[in-house]
């Protein structure tokens, strides 16, 4: 589930209660749904399906920095914890190590 930041209000949203439209009436109307995306995410379909969501490309800066986001090991719970204490790193990946320095 996103959660949308829209005209200072945050907003839930799932791609089911987007606005949706067909592929081809975005590339007939192009300039309208342009600035139906500027004030709401837009879900545009191909076969019935959403595919892609045409949104402000600030709202997608602010959201692509939001999965950067690192926790402080503090945030995590017991189950996470144990899960990176436990974790097996396989040899074919020990290489990698290498990359870091």
């Amino acid at each position: 589930m996103a959660y949308l930041e829209c005209k200072h209000m945050e907003v839930q949203m799932t791609i089911e209660t987007l606005e949706r439209a067909s592929s081809s009436d975005v590339s007939k109307r192009f300039g309208f749904y342009y600035d139906e995306a500027m004030t709401h995410p837009v879900a545009v379909e191909r076969n019935g399906a959403a595919r892609v969501v045409m949104m402000p490309a600030a709202e997608y800066e602010r959201l692509a920095r939001l999965d950067h986001v690192a926790l402080h090991p503090r945030e995590l719970d017991q189950a996470d914890l144990r899960a990176l204490r436990d974790v097996v790193i396989p040899e074919s990946a020990r290489e990698l190590d290498t990359l870091l320095d």
